[in-house]
């Protein structure tokens, strides 16, 4: 799992303390199982493709409402489509990032996804080498992000900027022009996303309930 270090000293500590805020406090939002399995397959995320030759972002994943599903169609699609003698880790390495801020959601989910990898006949060492590849633990609109990405789904979380404290929304103001007004956060979430994706890429987000 990759964690974040670069954090300037002045403001690490309030990152640190937002990400043990409650789910309610990061603007977390369930997603129901059939609205993410509705997005994936809008977005082109389906079985049916290599997915193993994409790369899809997921900025928040929480619990891992949309994370969970997006494996079980990864694995599926590279257990039908790939042919021959393959290296799992390397082939399906950078096909997922996924950045989330709280710590018990990464656990959470980090054991679930390696059980869902043991199920699929993925090892040990396999399975861990590839949850440490995908996740990455932080603040998305702070996080270095390796590549840009073909996908980028999701579902926001939905922060008034009255609940942002002054000197990490002043950082963000710094590095996206959407946070103005009274913007919530998922607006510089959809922007940056936009702005890592490939010049073809699909972004398909979930907005207060409807799809963008």
């Amino acid at each position: 799992m990759r964690q974040l270090s670069f954090f300037p000293q002045d403001f690490s500590h309030v990152v640190g303390d937002f990400a043990q805020a409650s789910a309610e406090e990061r603007g977390a939002i369930f997603t129901r199982h059939e609205v993410v399995e509705f997005i994936l397959d809008l977005a082109g995320y389906s079985v049916d493709h290599a997915l193993y030759n994409y790369r899809l972002i997921e900025p928040a994943f929480g619990e891992g409402d949309f994370l969970l599903p997006i494996v079980k169609r990864l694995l599926a699609s590279y257990q039908t489509n790939a042919v021959g003698c393959y290296d799992i880790v390397e082939d399906l390495g950078d096909a997922i990032r996924a950045v989330e801020i709280n710590r018990e959601s990464i656990n959470s989910t980090r054991a679930q996804l390696l059980n869902l990898l043991s199920d699929n006949g993925v090892s040990e060492k396999d399975a861990h080498r590839l949850t440490d590849n995908w996740i990455i633990e932080g603040d998305f609109l702070l996080a270095e992000l390796p590549f840009t990405f073909t996908h980028a789904v999701g579902n926001p979380p939905y922060i008034r900027q009255e609940q942002i404290p002054d000197i990490l929304l002043t950082e963000y103001r710094k590095r996206y022009f959407t946070i103005y007004d009274r913007a919530d956060l998922y607006i510089p979430f959809i922007e940056r996303c936009l702005t890592n994706l490939d010049q073809n890429g699909l972004f398909c987000y979930i907005h207060r309930g409807r799809r963008v």
